[in-house]
């Protein structure tokens, strides 16, 4: 799967690029929402994994341009805010894990995205 990590911490990016990368998927990385949505706007991807609270323009923000333009696109909210989270699924996450959170989560998130009924 081609996934898009999208988190401002560029540690964390890393580290969530690196192990989906071992999982065998081809990933890309966005410093924020702006570039994401520069980004989704070249490149169709399976998958978004999107911080929630980042400069410009936050990951709420990307995931209602990733319903809005490409509705098939699996997205998987982080944060560790619990209402940053909320706000993450209101604007149309399919699935959050809070940070911080353990590489078989998102082992099994990224799962979840094969197993999804949501159109491709």
């Amino acid at each position: 799967m081609d996934i898009l990590v999208v988190d401002d911490n560029s540690s964390i990016r890393y580290l969530v690029s690196s192990i989906m990368k071992l999982f065998g998927h081809g990933v890309d990385e966005a410093g924020d929402g702006f570039e994401a949505i520069q980004k989704l706007q070249k490149k169709p991807y399976d998958v978004v994994i999107t911080d929630a609270e980042m400069p410009n323009v936050d990951g709420a923000e990307v995931c209602k341009f990733v319903r809005s333009e490409t509705p098939g696109i699996y997205i998987i909210g982080i944060s560790g805010c619990s209402s940053s989270l909320n706000g993450l699924k209101e604007a149309g996450a399919d699935i959050c894990l809070s940070k911080p959170f353990s590489m078989t989560a998102l082992k099994e998130a990224i799962v979840n995205r094969v197993h999804s009924s949501r159109p491709t």
